[in-house]
């Protein structure tokens, strides 16, 4: 890992006072900041963090602001790092198949470029191509795909990070064959700054694959659905997503309603041919179904408003754990399964602290975990959005890399000199 010197041109964007409207445009749960730093550099970026270290100011970075309400409550707000100026590709060797990329660049103008050169950075993170490179190694949340293809973060291979005291750091490599040393960037990765501030990112990429297809089926249970997605996760299909949707969530992403088992598969013509075959073996009643099916679950799994859990369980637990919520919490819920990541989401108007640790107990008693992803700030500060497992862990590290707290304080908890 180098590091280099916070020297550079002022921020840009910086905005100070009480008569400026545009702070309105970074409001975190109805709280605004004082300043707004939108850096065009790395280093402004970085600068933006020492003058915040100075002056004692908390700090939220943001790009897209589709995961702000991850984790708990900010317990001071004072400085709004905007990212997204930060938005350039600063080198792709296609021959390597590598991509280096600023953090706030959008996925979706990102996987545009790549697909020029017949590439994509196979991750499909919610709710959609807003999302930028470093929310989403930052905030970690995965999508579809997950279980089936890599993490955001097994595709980092190196990264630039500004850290709370205004220096520049930066771990592995830019190609695969020059990565060495630590892998000290994955500490950043679904840390939601606890550490530093992600300001540019180099991926393994892959290539496109030929085309995509979408199969469906409707079942008479979702623990039908379960047992036929369980039957085709072992039937060597070329899957990339599979799930397990309750009546009310099919419904939702335009299906009929009814429990239903959702498969894509992608790869060359031959190989999707024979896929279809082996589907209709499995479920005669299958039906090929247009890809934006998946597009309105992705927007499910970020609300703008409501509140979305994210529980862990084996996938043999994933039926009764999505019938276990629709009880709970009744027919506004939405919930489904992903088999392969072992993952059941719930998305719902409004969900109980108590609802929500009553399904983190039911996920613990078989192993698993339940993750708060969004959701009013009362939720957050009632049930925490992690549980205790890791907090001392993330504190502990916090505690080295940002000992005054300076980045998104409270998201994980309190601070060591806070009040509990």
């Amino acid at each position: 890992m180098t590091a280099t010197g916070a020297h550079g041109g002022p921020a840009t964007a910086a905005r100070e006072g009480g008569a400026d409207a545009g702070r309105a445009a970074y409001a975190i749960d109805g709280a605004e900041p004082r300043l707004v730093r939108r850096p065009a550099e790395p280093s402004e970026a970085a600068a933006a963090l020492a003058e915040a270290a100075r002056r004692g100011l908390a700090v939220a970075p943001q790009g897209g602001r589709t995961a702000l309400a991850l984790g708990r409550p900010l317990a001071r707000y004072d400085m709004a790092l905007d990212l997204t100026a930060l938005d350039r590709v600063t080198a792709h060797e296609p021959d390597d198949l590598t991509v280096t990329v600023e953090a706030g660049k959008r996925l979706g103008a990102l996987q545009a470029e790549l697909a020029e050169h017949g590439q994509h950075l196979p991750v499909d993170a919610p709710p959609d191509g807003r999302v930028t490179i470093g929310g989403l190694l930052a905030s970690g949340r995965p999508g579809e795909w997950r279980g089936w293809l890599p993490a955001a973060r097994d595709l980092a291979i190196g990264m630039t990070v500004a850290l709370p005291d205004g220096s520049l750091v930066r771990s592995g490599g830019r190609v695969v064959k020059n990565v060495s040393g630590y892998d000290l960037h994955r500490l950043h990765a679904g840390a939601l700054g606890a550490f530093g501030v992600i300001v540019e990112a180099s991926f393994r990429l892959t290539a496109l694959p030929e085309a995509a297809r979408t199969f469906a089926a409707a079942r008479a249970s979702v623990e039908d659905a379960a047992a036929l997605a369980l039957a085709l996760r072992g039937a060597a299909l070329p899957l990339r997503a599979l799930s397990v949707l309750a009546p009310e969530t099919a419904a939702r992403a335009g299906l009929p309603e009814r429990p239903h088992v959702l498969a894509e598969c992608a790869g060359g013509k031959d190989a999707l041919d024979r896929a279809a075959a082996a589907i209709g073996g499995l479920a005669p009643a299958a039906a090929e179904t247009p890809p934006g099916v998946w597009a309105r679950l992705r927007a499910l799994a970020a609300p703008e408003d409501g509140a979305l859990l994210r529980l862990g369980v084996p996938p043999s637990a994933v039926a009764e754990t999505i019938e276990a919520a629709r009880s709970l919490l009744g027919a506004d819920a939405a919930a489904w399964g992903r088999l392969a990541a072992g993952s059941v989401l719930v998305a719902a108007p409004a969900i109980a602290a108590e609802d929500a640790l009553a399904l983190r107990a039911r996920a613990a008693a078989r192993g698993g975990f339940l993750l708060i992803e969004a959701g009013p700030p009362a939720l957050r500060a009632e049930a925490d959005p992690f549980g205790e497992g890791e907090r001392e862990l993330v504190l502990a590290l916090r505690a080295r890399f940002d000992p005054d707290g300076a980045i998104n304080p409270g998201r994980h908890g309190p601070e060591p000199d806070e009040a509990p």
